[in-house]
Parts: C-alpha cells; structure tokens; sequence
C-alpha cells in the first residue's frame, strides 16, 4: 500500500525544452493576405493533423556562421542561431529559400568543398541566406505536461524574399501560399494563433513593441515580455 502511495504522489519526469526555432511567411494584404503553411502528416505522434509553420529543433550547423550568410547585426548571437535554424528548416520542410540572388551569379563559396546541404543549396542557387529580413517575433515555451517539449523562437519574413516554389515533403503535407481569410488551416493551435496574429501585426505596423514569452505558468498559458532581442540571454 505504501508503495502504491508513494508512487501516486511522485512527481511527473519535466522534459527539458528543446531549443527550436520557425518562419512565418506572409505575402499579400488584407483579404488577400496568405500564409506559407503545411499540415503534419496523420501518422506522426507530435501534433498530427496540425497546421504549423516551417520550423524545428536548432541542430550543431546552426551554431556556426554559414558560407552563404550575410547580415543578423540587428540580432544577438543566439537568436542568430534560431535564425540559421529557421531558413534551414522551411528549405527542408518546403523546398524554399529565403534570402536574395546574387547579381553577381553564384558566390565563390558555390565551388568549395565542404559545404553542408543548406549551404550547397544557397550556393547552387546564387542565393545569399539573408538574416537581415528576418524579424524576431516571439518566443514559446511548450507546457510541462507533454512527452515532447520547444523552446521556440518565430521569426517573420516577407513573401518577397522567398525563392522557389514550396512543395510537399515527408515532413508536411498539402504545403502552399494558403489564404488566411478561407480559414483552410483553422484550426490553429493557441500558440500558432498567437504568433500568426502577431506576426500580421509587426507586418502591419501595429504590434506593441515589448516582444512576447508565450508560456505556461501553475497550468495557466500566459503571455510574458521576452527580452531576448535586446540581450542575449
């Protein structure tokens, strides 16, 4: 009995977050306005079915500068690393780049040796991963009661910086420049809400300008000021 007691009263195992980041796409206005978006196949354990932004966990690559990079001075290092983390997920996840061509042609880094798959496919392209039309939005912070935890950072960018056309892919499914106002992907889960909501605002001009921590707190979801754009915390 005492076991079973005991046992009814440990506390549940906390997964630790893990640090990942994602792009939220916009292009045209009003009615007009759309959404780059995928749904998550129907078979995977975290979160099937969901419409969700490009994004994922922030991997080793994205530590370190790329080859192919320019700007992110507005940016403190770690969220710079969110920011690699964020194009090079939308690439993987929908087949598109984010950035700016290169008059030039293809920069010279396009014949070394050594590059990894997000840096070959910039230089491939003649394309520069332009982190200066990245726009921090936000950050989330997945509840403690779920097997499977993010720490998120959302960046926006505009429709005009993405190159190629977005595809499908093992990671989301029915990906496309999809209209907000037909309310297709609806619906969102609360924290896509929130950030897509955010995201038309700083588009728009009319977002207040103290960044938000969207988290949980004593089983509450709640709504802090993130100050991780001034300080790298």
């Amino acid at each position: 009995m005492n076991d079973v007691s005991e046992h009814a009263r440990a506390k549940p195992t906390i997964v630790r977050p893990r640090d990942s980041a994602s792009l939220i796409l916009l292009r045209g206005e009003g009615r007009d306005l759309e959404l780059l978006a995928g749904r998550r196949p129907g078979h995977v354990r975290f979160m099937p079915g969901v419409w969700v932004f490009p994004g994922g966990a922030i991997d080793p690559e994205d530590k370190k500068p790329w080859r192919v990079e320019a700007g992110g001075e507005h940016l403190p290092p770690r969220l710079v690393r969110s920011a690699r983390a964020a194009l090079r997920e939308t690439w993987e996840e929908v087949g598109v780049l984010v950035g700016r061509r290169d008059p030039a042609g293809p920069p010279a880094q396009a014949v070394a040796h050594g590059l990894t798959p997000i840096e070959a496919a910039y230089a491939e392209q003649g394309v520069t991963a332009a982190i200066e039309t990245l726009t921090y939005i936000g950050r989330a912070i997945t509840p403690t009661p779920v097997f499977r935890r993010f720490n998120t950072r959302f960046f926006l960018a505009d429709g005009s910086a993405v190159i190629g056309e977005p595809v499908s892919t093992d990671e989301l499914e029915d990906v496309g420049w999809h209209p907000i106002a037909s309310q297709k992907m609806t619906p969102f889960r609360d924290v896509t809400e929130f950030m897509l909501k955010r995201a038309i605002a700083v588009r728009d001009g009319s977002a207040p300008p103290d960044v938000p921590l969207f988290c949980s707190a004593r089983n509450k979801r709640r709504v802090l000021v993130c100050r991780e754009a001034v300080i790298d915390l």
